[in-house]
């Protein structure tokens, strides 16, 4: 499920006050905390994790980071062979075109992926984001090899843009599952 954006924010102002007060306090009506304290390094540079003895920073999770890597992570795990029932769920969603769970991974946008056919299911926020995330990494491959090449998708390449076609060929093209 993913979170509120109000509840990370609440979540890094309770770590702050962890950190920074000397006598941390916690109000359990209050969501967050706010602190005053002295910060002796600043937000920006916190996470930066102290290697061989530098004083760059305190090393703390950069919490946006760790849940859009989470989510990534969970998308690479419906990405595995496997037929778990979750994932033929989220196969309605993510894997209707011809590339199938493929998709993901091709140029289409993440918005035309999740859209939902009826109008009134909508997929779960944390896939959006993690969506989302995954073509945030804007991941590249170095080399292919023949069969690499072939493998790729024409029409949703991340590497080459799609040729100048008419979309009624593009259909008829895919609805053919051409395999070469």
């Amino acid at each position: 499920m993913a979170a509120p954006g109000w509840f990370h924010q609440a979540l890094q102002a309770d770590v702050y006050q962890l950190l920074w007060e000397r006598e941390p306090s916690f109000d359990v009506e209050h969501v967050g905390t706010d602190s005053n304290a002295y910060k002796w390094i600043k937000n920006h540079t916190a996470p930066i994790a102290p290697k061989g003895g530098s004083m760059l920073g305190a090393g703390l999770l950069d919490w946006e980071s760790h849940v859009k890597a989470m989510q990534v992570k969970w998308l690479l795990k419906y990405l595995d062979a496997s037929t778990s029932t979750w994932k033929l769920i989220l196969d309605c969603w993510l894997a209707r075109t011809s590339l199938g769970r493929a998709a993901i991974l091709s140029s289409i946008p993440a918005k035309a992926l999740t859209k939902s056919m009826r109008g009134n299911i909508a997929l779960p926020q944390f896939w959006s984001q993690a969506l989302e995330a995954l073509h945030a990494l804007a991941l590249t491959q170095t080399s292919l090899s023949r069969d690499g090449m072939l493998s790729q998708p024409i029409w949703d390449n991340r590497h080459h843009p799609p040729p100048k076609i008419p979309p009624l060929l593009r259909d008829r093209w895919e609805s053919l599952e051409v395999t070469v």
